[in-house]
């Protein structure tokens, strides 16, 4: 056998051992595994003219972990305003999570959506906001880069449902009302 024919047969034989669904790609993030990304937020970073009543929906591309809903909140202004009190739900897969402010938000304000860097999916696996998130008008929140405090609260007081690996906060999108 000529050495093209010898590489290409230990070529197809490599991978043909390594195939099926368990083939990860240079991620390696299995085939058959859907990623922990953050796929949307409704309202968009940078929104304007949302209506008082709109609920906040994440998206998520993998069934969130238990109490996760826990890492989203609503400031009035920016990130060292008062939180707005949230009634959270997860879809029956725990992809979507919608939540509604329990009072109609303030007309001709500004809200900014806080969404946690260290959320994780039913797994554990990490969530992943560098994708999606800056494309939906997400900016990373970085410990007192908008205001001293975190809805009056030390940024150093932060659970971990709070941190990213990146050594932020998560991301937050700011919108304005109607």
């Amino acid at each position: 056998m000529k050495a093209p024919a010898v590489l290409s047969v230990v070529l197809f034989s490599s991978l043909a051992a390594c195939g099926g669904d368990d083939m990860t790609g240079p991620s390696g993030m299995s085939a058959s595994r859907t990623p922990a990304l953050l796929m949307s937020v409704t309202p968009q970073g940078g929104a304007s003219g949302v209506p008082v009543s709109s609920p906040m929906v994440l998206r998520f591309g993998a069934a969130m972990g238990a109490g996760m809903e826990q890492y989203v909140d609503l400031h009035v202004g920016d990130l060292g305003g008062p939180t707005v009190p949230l009634s959270c739900g997860w879809s029956g897969d725990r992809t979507t999570l919608t939540c509604t402010p329990q009072a109609p938000l303030s007309h001709l304000t500004t809200y900014v959506l806080h969404v946690g860097g260290g959320m994780t999916t039913q797994t554990g696996q990490p969530l992943d906001f560098a994708q999606h998130g800056p494309m939906m008008g997400g900016q990373w929140v970085m410990g007192g880069m908008m205001g001293a405090s975190h809805g009056g609260h030390p940024w150093g007081t932060m659970g971990p449902g709070w941190r990213n690996a990146n050594g932020s906060y998560g991301m937050a999108f700011t919108f304005t009302t109607a």
